[in-house]
């Protein structure tokens, strides 16, 4: 993803970046798209972008539609990361001041939810800067990274009646929360920016202004720092890949370079989308 220029491409495994699609509207228009996070899901590549919302690219087709980009008529503020329940709801984080508002005033973000059944709600708000966001492996909740805070919000669907809450009914829309709670800090200046959970239900963050990337256990605590050989503080994203889904691929978007490291198990989203099974 290149916010600048509006290129999608994928990377080889031979280290080549190859042009697919560029999601810039025609130039008579005076807008960019400046794309940020992508997952896939069906066959198809979602794609957040801070001003044209959220874009579906099919490489079948060559298709670069719209999925959505208002809510209740108003523009979002500009969508940032995306992700996928186990039951095919999209989730998606819209920070502030990134996109064309409706008031750059306003410094609150928002979580959205596109329904499987193509329902948008807005199912969190008041966030510092919300950003990356991932479904946990058992498909019980879900990772938010508020950038701006340097933490780690940890959002329980509302999943029936359990210990802490006996009177809760069970939501399968996952549109709702059982509790949300700030969690694992991040250490100096760490911005929690592209996020993704292992099969082992390790949620690895790929840290903005820290200059590479940390992993977190199940309890919340971090356990490792892999940072960024050539010293590039803006870690803003990664995906698992390579053999076995066990490689992390990470950039560093000042000097418009890719790493590769074998992680100590395999990420939960493996090739074209496909949801692993989580391992204990």
């Amino acid at each position: 993803m290149a916010i600048g220029s509006g290129w999608i491409s994928y990377l080889t495994p031979e280290g080549k970046l190859v042009p697919v699609v560029n999601c810039n509207p025609p130039d008579d228009l005076g807008q960019t798209c400046e794309p940020q996070g992508t997952r896939w899901h069906d066959g198809k590549l979602y794609l957040t972008t801070r001003h044209r919302g959220i874009l579906t690219y099919d490489p079948k087709t060559k298709e670069l539609k719209t999925l959505v980009y208002t809510w209740r008529n108003q523009l979002f503020k500009g969508p940032n990361d995306l992700d996928f329940d186990a039951d095919g709801n999209l989730f998606f984080t819209d920070p502030w001041a990134t996109g064309p508002g409706p008031n750059v005033s306003d410094q609150t973000g928002a979580v959205y939810q596109y329904s499987r059944d193509g329902v948008l709600r807005k199912v969190m708000d008041s966030g510092n800067f919300p950003n990356g966001i991932a479904v946990y492996p058992d498909n019980t909740g879900m990772a938010i990274g508020d950038c701006a805070a340097g933490r780690m919000w940890y959002a329980a669907f509302m999943n029936g009646p359990s210990m802490g809450c006996p009177q809760c009914p069970k939501d399968p829309t996952h549109a709702m929360f059982a509790g949300v709670k700030a969690g694992t800090y991040c250490p100096g200046n760490g911005c929690p920016d592209g996020i993704h959970y292992d099969v082992k239900g390790n949620l690895w963050a790929q840290m903005a202004r820290l200059g590479g990337i940390v992993e977190i256990d199940p309890r919340g605590i971090i356990v490792g720092f892999v940072p960024i050989p050539n010293g590039d503080v803006a870690t803003t994203n990664f995906a698992f890949g390579g053999p076995d889904n066990q490689y992390i691929y990470m950039e560093g978007a000042i000097s418009g370079t890719f790493w590769r490291f074998k992680a100590p198990y395999p990420g939960l989203i493996g090739p074209a989308g496909v949801r692993l099974a989580a391992q204990q």
